[in-house]
């Protein structure tokens, strides 16, 4: 079943529903894997950011491949609203040992952290963290990308402190961007 699918199908299940999928429903293949996290960042976006917040860590060691992990991450808009709130949060992933952790830890802050008084302290986790697996070296690579462009001047002297690996994967993406001068 193809992601556009699975999206579509989350979209006719009400409230209560969703829930109740996330809750009692035995999750076993992607597409379920796929449709819980989908829903549940939907459910995360109607109750109170405390409740979500919990909902957020109790699935993150669920997450066991990269594509679960990016919609997930980019489907949390309440992050958005409450990014004090959720900061604690990708700080303690960031600091896991488990790879779709800090995967999960690392996208977050690349989608909701680049901008504003908090990027300097995720900047500082991030660069604090010494990926081995490969997914979560991919992911520190992206968000150091994306850093880059939207922060240039505080992350160029910051690409230093990268893994040899995680370097050459940054490099590598900044060299096939469009939004970086060539």
């Amino acid at each position: 079943v193809r992601v556009p699918k699975i999206r579509a199908y989350a979209k006719t299940f009400n409230f209560e529903e969703a829930r109740d999928f996330c809750i009692n429903y035995k999750v076993k293949y992607f597409e379920e894997y796929f449709l819980k996290a989908v829903l549940l960042a939907r459910i995360c976006k109607q109750i109170a950011p405390e409740t979500a917040l919990q909902v957020v860590q109790e699935f993150i060691p669920e997450i066991s491949n990269w594509s679960i992990c990016d919609a997930f991450c980019s489907d949390l808009k309440i992050i958005k609203k409450y990014p004090q709130k959720f900061l604690p949060l990708i700080i303690k992933n960031l600091k896991s040992k488990k790879e779709f952790a800090q995967r999960t830890a690392l996208n977050l802050a690349r989608t909701y952290y680049l901008q504003g008084h908090y990027f300097k302290q995720i900047l500082k986790e991030v660069l604090a963290l010494k990926p081995t697996e490969y997914y979560a070296q991919m992911a520190q690579a992206w968000f150091m990308c994306e850093a880059y462009i939207k922060q240039q001047k505080l992350t160029k002297p910051a690409l230093k402190n990268l893994t040899p690996q995680v370097y050459a994967m940054t490099e590598r993406k900044l060299k096939d961007s469009f939004r970086v001068k060539k």
